[in-house]
């Protein structure tokens, strides 16, 4: 879904670029987006039994017209872009994989170890079940590597009602 939604954002803007040129405006700047949380999960095609969101995490330097382009877009599929991005917590050494490249932006995926570190470390409640299917599975050395670096101890997560 999202990267034909980011191909449409792209087309969008575009043909907004080619109105601004014409009425001698400023044109929309390249940008980058970072998709993050349960979107990044879920489009990174781990498999892991994810629940679909309706919010969608991100970080991104774009400006307010594109923004609010991008918010109807997301609308279009029963979504809405999360007006607390800017405060989700991603580790310092998070990686990010190129997703979409198009004229205008370039999306990012944070990599899914960052992501369940996050998940883990800030909403261990909420996100037990993901975390401990993961663990179950034979989770990566990134994993093992930041949950060290991290201190979780995943045996917290079967104390947790």
């Amino acid at each position: 879904m999202l990267k034909k939604l980011f191909k449409d954002l792209d087309n969008w803007i575009q043909k907004t670029n080619k109105e601004l040129v014409k009425e001698g405006l400023p044109t929309i700047k390249p940008f980058y987006i970072k998709v993050l949380g349960q979107t990044a999960l879920i489009e990174s095609k781990i498999k892991l039994s994810l629940f679909s969101t309706m919010d969608v995490d991100m970080y991104s330097d774009c400006n307010y017209l594109v923004k609010k382009e991008l918010e109807r877009l997301l609308s279009k599929h029963k979504k809405f872009l999360d007006g607390f991005s800017n405060e989700i917590w991603m580790p310092k050494e998070t990686e990010y994989e190129l997703f979409y490249e198009g004229k205008s932006l370039k999306a990012y995926l944070a990599k899914a170890e960052y992501v369940l570190i996050s998940k883990a470390l800030k909403a261990p409640e909420k996100n037990k079940n993901v975390i401990l299917e993961y663990v179950s599975m034979g989770p990566s050395e990134l994993f093992l590597k930041l949950a060290k670096k991290y201190k979780i101890d995943f045996k917290d997560f079967y104390d947790i009602k």
